[in-house]
C-alpha cells in the first residue's frame, strides 16, 4: 500500500567510543505507524541496508469501545520487517491504552497481538535491556514502557518522573554506550538524568503542521508548540533525536511535515577527528 504524502529519510552520524575504527553500525529507526504498512517503507529500507530496525511505539491504534482493534495490517508489515532485519520495538501510548483497558476482550485481543508480534520474531523491550555487538563494542539498547500518565503530562522541559522511576523500570545505566527508546520525547531531562547516551522517540507526528522557522504546531492531546517534534536535540550529554512518524490516526493529514524515516549511523569517535 502506498500514500500521496512525501517521505522524507534523515540520516544522523552519532560518535561512539570504542568502536573499531572503519566500522559502521547502522540502526533504522520509524514510529507511529498506527496499523499503516507502506511498501514505500520496505524499498527505501533495502536500499539504506539497516543492521537494526527499531520502532518506537504505536505500531497499531489503540481500540475505541465496544469494537476491537485491527491489527493485522501492522503485524504483517512487522512480520515482513523481522523476515530481513533484526527488529527491537517498544510499546507507545496507544498500545498502553489498548493492554490496560477495561474490557477484558480488549486486554485479550492485545495479548493475542503481542504474542504474534513476538512470533514473527520482533523483540519487545518492555523496560528492559538487550545487547548487540557493534563494531567490536557491546550497545546497550534499552526500551522504555511507563506508565500511561507519563503521556499525560504536558512538558516543557520539566521533570516527569518521579526521583529513581526510570533506574526503578530499567535499573541503572548500564556501562558502556547506551541507546533509550522510548515512545514520547517530553521527558527528554529524565532520560539524560538516567545517562542514556542516545534517546530515539516518536509520539508528537513532528506536530501535524509544521511551519518553517515555527516548527511543528501541536502535539497529542492538542499541545501546543511541543518542545522536541522532529530532529535532533542535546540535553547535557544526551542526544535525543524524534522522529516525525509515519502514520496519522485521529488526525490524519499532514502539512508540510513528510513521512519521516530516521537512519543513525553509530561510528567511532575518532573517525571524524
Amino acid at each position: 500500500m502506498n500514500h500521496p504524502y512525501a517521505y522524507e529519510e534523515k540520516r544522523y552520524e552519532i560518535h561512539v567510543p570504542g568502536m573499531r575504527q572503519g566500522t559502521r553500525f547502522r540502526l533504522a529507526f520509524l514510529s507511529d505507524l498506527h496499523n499503516c504498512a507502506y511498501d514505500e517503507i520496505i524499498r527505501r529500507l533495502e536500499k539504506a541496508k539497516p543492521d537494526a530496525v527499531l520502532c518506537g511505539g504505536d505500531i497499531a491504534n489503540c481500540p475505541k469501545f465496544p469494537l476491537l482493534p485491527s491489527w493485522s495490517t501492522a503485524l504483517s508489515f512487522y512480520a515482513a520487517l523481522a523476515g530481513k532485519y533484526p527488529v527491537y520495538a517498544v510499546p507507545g501510548n496507544h498500545e498502553a491504552r489498548w493492554r490496560e483497558a477495561k474490557d477484558p476482550k480488549l486486554r485479550a485481543s492485545y495479548e493475542d497481538f503481542h504474542a504474534q508480534l513476538q512470533e514473527f520474531g520482533a523483540v519487545l523491550l518492555e523496560n528492559r535491556i538487550v545487547t548487540l555487538e557493534a563494531g567490536g563494542i557491546c550497545l546497550n539498547l534499552a526500551g522504555l514502557d511507563p506508565d500511561r500518565r507519563v503521556y499525560r503530562v504536558r512538558t516543557r522541559g520539566r521533570r516527569v518522573f518521579q526521583d529513581g522511576e526510570i533506574e526503578r523500570l530499567l535499573g541503572k545505566k548500564p556501562e558502556g554506550f547506551t541507546v533509550l527508546l522510548a515512545h514520547t520525547p517530553n521527558p527528554a531531562a529524565d532520560y539524560a538524568a538516567w545517562g542514556a547516551d542516545l534517546v530515539l522517540s516518536g509520539h508528537l507526528h513532528g506536530g501535524i503542521v509544521r511551519l518553517p522557522k515555527l516548527g511543528g504546531l501541536v502535539g497529542p492531546g492538542l499541545q501546543l508548540l511541543p518542545p522536541y517534534t522532529k530532529g535532533k536535540y542535546v540535553i547535557g550529554t544526551t542526544a535525543l533525536i524524534v522522529g516525525a512518524g509515519l502514520g496519522e490516526h485521529s488526525i490524519p493529514v499532514r502539512i508540510g511535515n513528510p513521512r519521516h524515516i530516521v537512519y543513525v549511523d553509530l561510528i567511532p569517535r575518532e573517525s571524524k577527528e
